[in-house]
């Protein structure tokens, strides 16, 4: 049976502060949930966009998630799930529910069992003034809530197995038009990229895996094709999700550390891509 409970501890909560928690290891964790509250301009807000600049957890003070407050929410709304907007909820997703198997949903729970893991922190930035009109935060609270149980996941081979979905951002200055875009560190199995942009739209992908082409689309097309699997493509300025049948096996499995984006813009802009790849362990 998963367990549901709140984490306490979290300390240096406070305008423009960064807030952390310890959470216990020792556990299979299925998923994380932060609820964020906060004043500003006389009234509360439960708005984490306005309330929290970046989020970040770690493992053994490896950086596995790296997000901002609109990520992780498009994340969610990307696979169909829309968080909470009356009490601040900022959902992360280890095993992930969207998955077409049970077994495939579980595969991705972050085990924490068996020593391989120390420490399990989580950060949170706090905005120092609102993102609208740039008013002063106070009365700033968050609950931490986990989901979590005792179980193991195992390889065919009896051991331990981990695979850890690791969300990271990176940003680059894109100019109109198509540029090339080469991630660099691409050794394990992509999931999928999400692109938002400062400005102007992301207009089409192709996608070249050691010089052989895997994917290309408008936006339009692009989006059309991923409502036949219940994802919400219009969550991210444009997404490339590989693993579109909800199979974790169908992920991109890089050639050569050779992988090139070919995106094209309406006009330049700063480009922000979220990879998700998914990775061996906590590395």
């Amino acid at each position: 049976m998963r367990i549901i409970n709140f984490l306490s501890g979290i300390q240096g909560v406070g305008a423009g502060a960064v807030a952390t928690l310890d959470i216990p290891v020792g556990r299979r964790y299925h998923g994380i949930k932060c609820f964020v509250s906060g004043t500003f301009n006389a009234a509360t807000s439960f708005d984490p966009a306005e309330l929290v600049a970046s989020v970040r957890l770690l493992c053994n003070g490896v950086v596995m998630r790296d997000l901002l407050p609109a990520d992780v929410i498009n994340i969610s709304k990307l696979n169909n799930l829309v968080p909470s907007t009356a009490n601040g909820e900022l959902p992360f997703f280890f095993s992930e529910p969207w998955r077409a198997s049970i077994t495939g949903e579980e595969a991705t729970s972050w085990d924490l069992i068996g020593g391989n893991v120390q420490t399990f922190t989580l950060e949170i930035t706090f905005n120092s003034v609102s993102v609208t009109g740039a008013f002063a935060i106070t009365n700033l609270a968050v609950a931490i809530q986990a989901e979590f149980d005792y179980g193991r996941n195992f390889g065919t081979d009896g051991k331990p197995l981990l695979s850890i979905i690791k969300q990271v951002r990176n940003t680059v200055n894109a100019p109109s038009g198509q540029s090339d875009i080469f991630p660099p560190n691409v050794q394990y199995p992509i999931q999928r990229i999400h692109f938002r942009v400062s400005a102007n739209a992301v207009t089409s992908i192709e996608v070249y895996n050691n010089s052989v082409k895997v994917m290309e689309g408008l936006l339009a097309q692009l989006n059309t094709f991923y409502k036949n699997y219940r994802i919400i493509g219009t969550s991210f300025a444009l997404s490339a999700v590989f693993d579109y049948t909800q199979q974790l096996t169908d992920a991109l499995f890089v050639a050569n550390n050779n992988l090139d984006l070919k995106v094209t813009l309406s006009g330049a802009a700063t480009l922000t891509y979220i990879m998700e790849v998914r990775a061996p362990g906590f590395v």
